[in-house]
């Protein structure tokens, strides 16, 4: 057998004799608190109080007491600001021989701590050893607190992502008003300081909120911009503060029923366009409150100017920019919708009379003054929704849903009221839509062939005959 080389290792014994007081020399110089407890019990093995048989002076420290007054003094004794666990973990590890480590808030030094309890020696006795987490756990909790706001916002970009804008405008409120345990989350859009359109999402048994309404009568838009003085979050945790300047409003619609709000800008650009507020939110969320609010209100924002866009280019898309009315693509989207019906409808078709010479001798301003006046005469009977500019001079109406004798009606008065303005007219009517395009070719001829009755009696007044 080889023999074994020795040479440069750090001898050891498995036999190595460490005295009571080695131990304790190693507790001394532990880089945390520590003590070690003899349990006290009655005779049914409750633990009743520990005795201090070791502390060290991180400990005595942290409880404001010399270590010469600890030793040999019972826990209940001498420690004031007693932690009531304590009884239960020595009884575990003392007695059950089970370590168990645990997490506290000491509100006499406001820390956190962490301590272990382990059994030493034998049974009956413990050792605690305690460990400042104070940063640990301010540091968790940002990080806690960073995720939930950022897991909300995820949530709120989520329920907005939908081609129906007001159905995401609501899912998003209501995602803010559950996290933060709000009574009510609302959008407001307004202009010109007045109040365009109202979002909001409402928790249930919630007790009536200021209405939009009372917005408009106390003016809290002008309210919620001088609180916000050009910043982009404002909070009052505290709506009496109100009283004093507007005694009416906090008594009749905010005492007992709004105690405090969140308010956010909802810019474009530079311009405030509305408001994100919530009411009553909760003061304990465990989330960036304000930063949800002012992060949320800028998605908002571009969503709403985004939709005011998409309106706007499909309204420029389907009507007339000169009149209003709708155009040709407005019109066949109409006949696609109601030729699946079974509704009686009628067609009025007219050409203004004489519109080129007015063009050519006054120019084609007056030209577009006497359009605009038509459109308005024309719409002003068959009800705007239903009537279209096709051409230069040309303007069609299509009523679903009309009887016969009310559609005829409402030609004859058209005839009456276009005493400045000559046109020719052509009309059709049917009981139902199926056929809506052939009626109104029908109203299209009509209408040529009084056009072309006006011309030839024009003529002929012009030559005498």
């Amino acid at each position: 057998m080889q023999p074994i080389n020795t040479e440069g290792k750090i001898g050891y014994s498995s036999s190595a004799d460490f005295g009571p007081n080695d131990i304790l020399y190693m507790l001394k110089d532990l880089p945390d608190a520590c003590c070690v407890f003899k349990v006290l019990t009655d005779p049914f093995g409750t633990v009743k109080d520990m005795l201090f048989l070791f502390a060290n002076e991180k400990y005595a420290r942290l409880v404001g007491i010399p270590t010469a007054e600890l030793i040999g003094s019972t826990y209940y004794s001498v420690v004031k600001n007693q932690d009531e666990d304590w009884i239960k973990f020595s009884y575990q590890a003392a007695i059950l021989r089970q370590s168990s480590i645990n997490r506290t808030y000491n509100s006499q030094f406001d820390k956190w701590f962490e301590f272990w309890a382990v059994p030493v020696y034998q049974k009956g006795f413990c050792a605690f050893i305690i460990h400042d987490v104070t940063a640990d756990k301010h540091n968790e909790d940002y990080h806690r607190y960073q995720s939930n706001t950022s897991n909300v916002l995820i949530e709120c970009a989520k329920a907005m992502s939908t081609s129906d804008f007001s159905k995401g405008i609501r899912r998003c409120l209501r995602r803010i008003g559950q996290n933060i345990d709000a009574d009510r989350v609302y959008v407001i859009r307004h202009k010109d300081s007045r109040i365009e359109q109202m979002y909001e999402w409402i928790s249930p048994n919630t007790a009536d909120l200021p209405s939009k309404k009372i917005f408009e009568e106390y003016d809290l838009l002008e309210i919620f911009t001088r609180q916000l003085a050009g910043k982009n979050v404002f909070y009052l945790n505290d709506t009496a503060a109100i009283a004093e300047k507007n005694p009416e409003l906090y008594g009749k619609f905010l005492a007992g029923k709004c105690a405090r709000y969140m308010v956010a800008a909802l810019k474009d650009k530079n311009e405030n366009i509305g408001f994100l507020v919530a009411d009553n939110y909760s003061l304990e969320t465990q989330m960036n409150v304000e930063e949800v609010m002012e992060t949320v209100a800028i998605f908002i924002a571009a969503l709403i100017k985004n939709q005011e866009l998409t309106n706007e280019l499909m309204y420029l898309g389907g009507h007339d920019a000169l009149t209003g009315l709708g155009n040709r693509y407005a019109l066949n989207q109409m006949l696609l919708v109601i030729s699946e019906t079974t509704d009686s409808v009628g067609v009025c078709y007219t050409d203004i009379n004489g519109l080129k010479a007015i063009n050519d001798e006054m120019g084609h301003e007056e030209g577009d003054k006497l359009i605009v006046s038509m459109s308005n005469l024309f719409a002003g009977i068959f009800k705007r929704k239903n009537c279209f500019r096709v051409g230069g001079d040309e303007f069609v109406a299509v009523v679903p849903g009309i009887s016969e004798e009310a559609f005829i009606k409402l030609v004859e008065k058209l005839r009456d009221k276009s005493k400045k303005i000559t046109m020719a007219i052509g009309y059709s009517w049917a009981h139902s839509c199926c056929d809506v395009r052939k009626l109104i070719r029908n109203a299209d001829e009509a209408m040529y062939n009084d056009k072309a009755q006006y011309y030839g009696d024009h003529e002929r007044r012009q030559s005498g005959q």
